[in-house]
Order: structure tokens, then C-alpha cells, then sequence
């Protein structure tokens, strides 16, 4: 006879089954971080560690990828093998995606409120290549067949479409007054591949993002904006010369870049488009690129 509160053979196998069940469930969920961090937070943990530490920054190396990304309308992605697939319906759809690249990108590096630039003598640039977008050609359907888009229909969007916090994108990336601008902003060639990238300089430099100098498509200057924004453009006035600031050069420029003073103090580039390998990225004269492919 058994004792009253004494456990049968066969309620002890159950308990035996249910706690080795347990430990196998618990195995698989802490070898597929389920529920752990993401590639973005381990990207923003690792700023934030260096950007907080009080020993020199290169003790804490930054641990943030490249992602690869496509926006498809028919779920395939004929120029990426693997990427992540973003499914977009209509040019709306396409914006929407790109402007939640920049976020996250913006996001993952701190917002401008973090100094995560190594500690050096001199002023340098420090380049964040948080994703690469390709288009597949079934988005240009969604343009009525052209292959290419107007960043400043793009920079409108930003401008008045809000985030989940109330902000709108422009706000939320300091950009407030970019289309105010008088130049081109150019355009998005969606045969072609583009960088979500942000980037920032080393505090020893006191004016505002280091430019690279004479590149293809001609000069660089800063032009100032309102509210502390600048951007940084290319081009020339007629004849060839530059005149830096000067209305008849500002209508002749070409948008590459936006640049603004963070809270931190550092000048940024906020996250922008940039096409990959391009002249254009070559003139921002990226000493260092902060993330791996």
C-alpha cells in the first residue's frame, strides 16, 4: 500500500518527462535567441557601450552588420541573392520601406545624441553602411514604368509622414528645412544599388562634416540652412568656377549629403541614400567604415 502524499512510478516518469521536455524546449529557444537581440540592438548596444565608456573607445569595437535588403513587388529579388525581401505595392509603400531603413539606421547609432567616433588627433569621417537596398525591376511598375525617382518626392515624404512617436521622419533625422533647398536634389536610379548610411566626424573638427574635394561630377561645398543644417552639395557655377554659397552656385548644385550638429556635439550625416561605390560616396571621404559585411 502507498502512503497518502507519496508519488507513484508512474507520476514520477511524467515529472521526469515534463522537466527533460523543459530542458530541450529551453535549449532550442537559447540556441535560436529567440526573444534575444536582434543584429540592430547588438549594432546600438555596442555604440552605446563605446559612446558611455571612460577607458579609450577602441576597448569596445563595434559589432554592427551590413544588412542586405530588396524591395520587391512580386516577392522576387532578381539583382541580391538572399537578402531580406520587402514587399511594397505602390510608390508610397517603396518610401515608407526606405525612410524605415533610415530609421533604423539613425536608430542603431545613437540618434546624434552619442560620441561613438574613435578617439584621434586629427578630424576624420566615420562612414555606417547600416544596409545595402536593391530595387527588382517589378517596382518600376509601381513608378508607371520608370526606373528612377525624385529625392526630393522622397525628402516630402519624410517631411510629412510621422513615425509611431508623433515625430516625422525630418524631424526625427534633424533635418528640418532640407526643402528649402533651391538646388537639385537628384534622383534614385533604382537599376542601381544604395547604401542606408550615416556617418560622423571625430569632435576635433569644428567645421561641420570633412568634405573630400574635387570629384566627378564637380566641387564640393557646405551650403548652411536653417536651424543649424547644412548640406553638402556638388557643383559648379557657370565657367567652371566655384563660388561656394553664392545663389547662382546654389542653383546649380546637386544634393549629396545633409549635415547637422548633433546633441552630442559631433557633426553627422544623417541617414541618407547613397548609391553604392559610387563618386558620390568616394567624396565623402570615409576614412573608416563602421560596419562589416
Amino acid at each position: 500500500m502507498f502512503k497518502k502524499g507519496e508519488l507513484t512510478t508512474q507520476q514520477i516518469v511524467i515529472i521526469i518527462i515534463l522537466i527533460a521536455s523543459f530542458v530541450v524546449i529551453l535549449f532550442f529557444i537559447l540556441k535560436l535567441n529567440l526573444g534575444g537581440e536582434t543584429a540592430q540592438d547588438v549594432c546600438h548596444n555596442s555604440v552605446v557601450a563605446r559612446g558611455t565608456a571612460i577607458v579609450p573607445s577602441g576597448a569596445f569595437p563595434l559589432k554592427c552588420q551590413r544588412q542586405y535588403v530588396c524591395l520587391s513587388a512580386d516577392g522576387n529579388c532578381a539583382p541580391m541573392t538572399k537578402p531580406t525581401i520587402i514587399k511594397v505595392q505602390n510608390k508610397t509603400q517603396v518610401y515608407q520601406a526606405l525612410a524605415d531603413q533610415l530609421a533604423n539606421c539613425w536608430w542603431m547609432f545613437g540618434e546624434g545624441k552619442i560620441d561613438y567616433s574613435p578617439s584621434t588627433t586629427f578630424p576624420e569621417n566615420y562612414c555606417s553602411l547600416c544596409s545595402q537596398i536593391a530595387f527588382d525591376p517589378s517596382v518600376y511598375s509601381l513608378f508607371g514604368g520608370s526606373k528612377n525617382f525624385s529625392m526630393k518626392d522622397f525628402y516630402q515624404y519624410l517631411s510629412m509622414t510621422k513615425m509611431s512617436g508623433g515625430q516625422t521622419y525630418e524631424e526625427y533625422f534633424l533635418l528640418n528645412g532640407i526643402l528649402s533647398y533651391q538646388g537639385n536634389f537628384g534622383s534614385v536610379d533604382m537599376t542601381k544599388e544604395y547604401y542606408a548610411l550615416m556617418g560622423i566626424t571625430s569632435k576635433m573638427s569644428k567645421v561641420g562634416w570633412i568634405i573630400g574635394g574635387a570629384v566627378a561630377l564637380g566641387a564640393i561645398a557646405s551650403i548652411p540652412l536653417t536651424g543649424g543644417l547644412s548640406l553638402i552639395a556638388i557643383g559648379t557655377a557657370a565657367g567652371g568656377a566655384v563660388i561656394g554659397g553664392a545663389a547662382g552656385y546654389v542653383a546649380s548644385t546637386y544634393l549629396l549629403a545633409p549635415s547637422v550638429k548633433g546633441p552630442s556635439g559631433n557633426y553627422y550625416i544623417p541617414p541618407s541614400l547613397i548609391q553604392v561605390n559610387s563618386a558620390q560616396f568616394r567624396a565623402l571621404n570615409c576614412s573608416d567604415i563602421t560596419t562589416s559585411s
